[in-house]
């Protein structure tokens, strides 16, 4: 459907884009945090919500392509590691990760668009967000942990 990796791994050059997203959210999403902080909420809205954008449509291609593919477990058929508990656990745990990041993080930009200003200025909702935007963190950085070590385990090893 794509064309082969341009890093000689058995994935295509999709995956391998969503791989290297996956390395640049967490300082997007750290910059972001930053510009929270210095009070530049309007900044920290628009980079948060064209973030979730880029990465609707990018998780969305991925699952495509994987389908294409036959999955993952057919695309990691040739890994060193294929029909191995580390395997599957490494593709379960990623799974859980992305998953529950996603629900997280379009919970939090739905909520967080409807109960803030426009301009977004503190409120009520401030410490509740605070929270779940830490949480939402925390898990894209594991989502991203676990998206790179799934890659080099089933589609470079």
């Amino acid at each position: 459907m794509y064309p082969p990796s341009p890093f000689g791994t058995r994935s295509d050059l999709l995956i391998d884009l969503v791989v290297l997203s996956l390395v640049v959210v967490v300082p997007v999403m750290a910059i972001s945090y930053g510009k929270a902080r210095q009070k530049a909420w309007l900044f920290h809205r628009n980079l948060m919500v064209g973030l979730s954008a880029v990465l609707a449509v990018a998780v969305t291609l991925f699952e495509l392509d994987l389908k294409a593919h036959g999955g993952i477990f057919e695309m990691t058929r040739e890994s060193r590691y294929a029909g191995t508990d580390f395997l599957y656990a490494s593709i379960y745990v990623h799974t859980f990760f992305s998953i529950s990041t996603a629900m997280v993080w379009l919970s939090l930009i739905l909520l967080s668009l409807r109960r803030f200003s426009s301009p977004p200025r503190p409120n009520e909702f401030s410490k509740m967000h605070r929270l779940w935007g830490r949480i939402a963190m925390i898990d894209m950085l594991l989502t991203g942990i676990t998206g790179v070590e799934l890659y080099v385990v089933g589609l470079v090893l």
